[in-house]
C-alpha cells in the first residue's frame, strides 16, 4: 500500500501535472498534500460561506501542450476567452487590451504621437532577441554566462545588457514616451516583485513571452503566435481558475495516481546517495524509487531536507533565498456591478468586466509601492490583479451577486511597527478598495459581504513562504541555470531518483504547468535510460 514508482510532494498545480504525466506513462504514483485541498493558489479555496474559487489571478498562461496532452477538456477543462485581455486606468480613461492590435495601437498612440510605432519596435526586438538566445520554457534552461555568450552582434548584446543587466525603467524610458505605455509593460513584468523597477535586472520580467513564441520556431504550420503559453490567449477558466486544479486532479485519479490530502510530509527519505520515499508527519513511511518534490525549494531544504541529502552548501545556499513576498487578497462580493469609468460608451461593459482589470498608473506609482513596502510600511497606492470570475463562470455564488477577486501588492510581510492584525488588514483592506474605486465608483456601496487575506494568513492558509507567489524573485541572477541552484536547474538533483519542480524552478511562477511537464519529461527520460541500460 505505501510502496509506489513515484511519490510527489505538493499537490499544487505543477505537481499534479508532474502526478498525471507519470501516471499516464503507466507509473504507480502518489501525492501527498499536506493541505486539506489540491491546488494551493491554484486551487479551490472557501474565502465565504459557499464561496470557492482560486486565490490566483493569471487568466491565459497555463501552457495548451498540458491541456492537450493530458487531455483536460475531457475532465471538464473550459475556457472563455475574453475580448478585451486586460483593462487599466489611466488619467481618468480607460485602456483596453483588445486582441485586434490596430484598437490597441489607436490608443497608444493617444497617449504619445508614434507611441504605437515605439512600442510594437520594443516588442520586436525583445521577441528577436528571445529567438537569438534559444531559450526554451520547456527544456533545462542554459546559464546566464551562456546566453551572453550565443550573442555576437553588438546590437544585440546591448541589448542583452539592456534587458539583464540594466532596469526595467531605463528600458522603457530608452524606448518609450509616455507614462501610460510604460506602465502597461511596467505592470507585465514586475507585478508581484518586491524590487523597484529602477533596480538591475527588472526588464527581464519582458523576456518570459519572446521566449515561449520562440519555441514554437519550426513548430506545425500555423501556430498562433498567441496559442502559446504565456502569452495570455488560453483564456479564463469556466468555473474560476481552480477548474484547471479540479480538472488536474480527475486527470491523476483517471491514470490511478493516488491522492493523499491532509498529509504533511516531515522528510525525505535518502541514503545519502539515493531518494528512498518520504516520512509523513504522523511517521508514516511512503517508499519510492522516485521523489519528487513540488514545493517552495526553501520550505524543502530548511525542513524536508538535511545536509547529508545534498551537501551543507547546496542546503545553504537554497534556504538563504530570499522570498520578499507582499501578496494581499480581496474578495468582494456585490450585489451589482458598479460601472466603469471613463469607459467608452459604445463599448459593451459586461464584454470589459469580463477581462482582467489592472490597477497602476505608472513607472513612478510601482517603484513608490515597492519602496514602502520594503520599508515594512503597506503601500498607500498598492498595485492591483482582479478579475470578476462570476461573469464567465455563473454559479459561483447563488442568486445575482458577483464576486470580485482581486490580488493586490506591496503588502509587507513583515511590517516596520508590528504584526498584521484585524484592524492592519482592514485599513489595508480599505485602501485597495479606495483605489478599485476610482476604476469602479460607488464599490464601497455595493459590497455585502467580504474577506481579506493578509501575508501571513496567506503563507498559513496556501502554503506560499512569505507570501511570494513565485516561489522566489524573478531576476536573471535566479533565473535560468540558477532555479532555484545551479545543482538543481534541471529539475534533476545530486541525489539519485529525487526531482523538483514548481514554481521555484525554471520557468518560474506563473500558472503555466511547465515546470511540472518538464519534471516528468526528465523523469521519464531518465526511466529510459535506465531500462536500455544492460542488466
Amino acid at each position: 500500500m505505501n510502496r509506489f514508482d513515484a511519490v510527489v510532494v505538493g499537490g499544487g498545480h505543477n505537481g499534479l501535472v508532474t502526478a498525471a504525466y507519470l501516471g499516464r506513462a503507466g507509473l504507480s504514483v502518489a501525492v501527498v498534500e499536506s493541505r486539506p485541498a489540491l491546488g494551493g493558489p491554484c486551487g479551490g479555496y472557501e474565502f465565504l460561506p459557499g464561496r470557492r474559487l482560486a486565490f490566483t489571478n493569471s487568466p491565459g498562461s497555463l501552457d495548451p501542450a498540458v491541456v492537450q496532452e493530458l487531455a483536460l477538456a475531457e475532465h471538464g477543462l473550459r475556457f472563455v476567452r475574453a475580448d478585451p485581455t486586460v483593462v487599466q486606468q489611466f488619467d481618468g480613461r480607460c485602456f483596453l487590451g483588445w486582441r485586434d492590435p490596430t484598437l490597441v495601437d489607436r490608443q497608444l498612440d493617444g497617449f504619445a504621437p508614434g507611441e504605437a510605432r515605439r512600442y510594437r519596435g520594443l516588442i520586436r526586438s525583445l521577441e528577436r532577441l528571445g529567438a537569438r538566445l534559444g531559450v526554451r520554457l520547456d527544456e533545462p534552461p542554459p546559464t546566464l554566462d551562456a546566453l551572453r555568450e550565443r550573442l555576437t552582434d553588438r546590437d544585440e548584446r546591448e541589448l542583452f545588457a539592456a534587458v539583464f543587466d540594466g532596469s526595467l525603467t531605463e528600458l522603457l524610458h530608452a524606448h518609450l514616451r509616455s507614462d501610460q505605455a510604460k506602465a502597461l509593460l511596467g505592470m507585465l513584468a514586475l507585478n508581484a516583485h518586491l524590487v523597484p523597477p529602477s533596480a538591475p535586472g527588472t526588464a527581464v520580467g519582458l523576456m518570459m513571452r519572446p521566449f515561449a513564441l520562440a519555441a514554437t520556431a519550426g513548430g506545425p504550420p500555423g501556430q498562433a503566435a498567441e496559442r502559446v503559453a504565456l502569452r495570455g490567449s488560453t483564456g479564463l477558466p469556466v468555473g474560476s481558475m481552480s477548474a484547471i486544479v479540479d480538472a488536474l486532479e480527475s486527470s491523476c485519479r483517471r491514470h490511478s495516481v493516488e491522492i493523499r490530502t491532509g498529509t504533511p510530509v516531515a522528510r525525505i527519505l535518502h541514503d545519502g546517495e539515493s531518494a528512498l520515499g518520504v516520512v509523513t508527519a504522523t511517521g508514516e513511511e511512503i517508499t519510492a524509487d522516485r521523489v519528487v518534490a513540488a514545493v517552495n525549494p526553501v520550505h524543502l531544504f530548511r525542513d524536508l531536507l538535511d545536509d547529508a541529502a545534498m551537501g551543507a552548501s547546496v542546503r545553504s545556499a537554497v534556504t538563504g533565498t530570499e522570498m520578499r513576498g507582499s501578496a494581499f487578497k480581496l474578495v468582494l462580493e456585490v450585489d451589482a456591478l458598479p460601472a466603469y469609468a471613463g469607459l467608452d460608451p459604445e463599448v459593451d461593459p459586461d464584454r470589459v468586466r469580463a477581462c482582467q482589470f489592472r490597477v497602476g498608473s505608472s513607472l513612478g506609482q510601482i517603484e513608490e509601492s515597492v519602496r514602502e513596502a520594503r520599508a515594512g510600511r503597506p503601500s498607500p497606492r498598492p498595485l492591483m490583479w482582479g478579475l470578476i470570475p462570476t461573469l464567465t463562470s455563473p454559479g459561483l455564488t447563488p442568486g445575482n451577486t458577483h464576486l470580485l477577486s482581486v490580488n493586490a501588492w506591496h503588502a509587507p510581510y513583515r511590517p516596520h511597527d508590528g504584526q498584521w492584525d484585524a484592524r492592519r488588514t482592514e485599513e489595508f483592506g480599505r485602501t485597495c478598495i479606495e483605489a478599485l474605486s476610482q476604476l469602479m465608483p460607488g464599490l464601497a456601496d455595493r459590497i455585502v459581504d467580504h474577506r481579506l487575506m493578509n501575508p501571513v494568513e496567506i503563507e498559513s492558509e496556501l502554503g506560499l513562504v512569505e507570501s511570494n507567489i513565485t516561489h522566489g524573485d524573478m531576476l536573471p541572477h535566479s533565473l535560468f541555470g540558477n532555479r532555484p541552484h545551479p545543482a538543481l536547474a534541471g529539475y534533476r538533483t545530486p541525489l539519485d531518483g529525487f526531482y523538483v519542480t514548481g514554481a521555484g524552478t525554471w520557468p518560474g511562477g506563473y500558472v503555466t504547468g511547465t515546470p511540472g511537464r518538464n519534471a516528468a519529461t526528465a523523469i521519464l527520460h531518465d526511466l529510459s535510460d535506465e531500462r536500455r541500460r544492460p542488466a
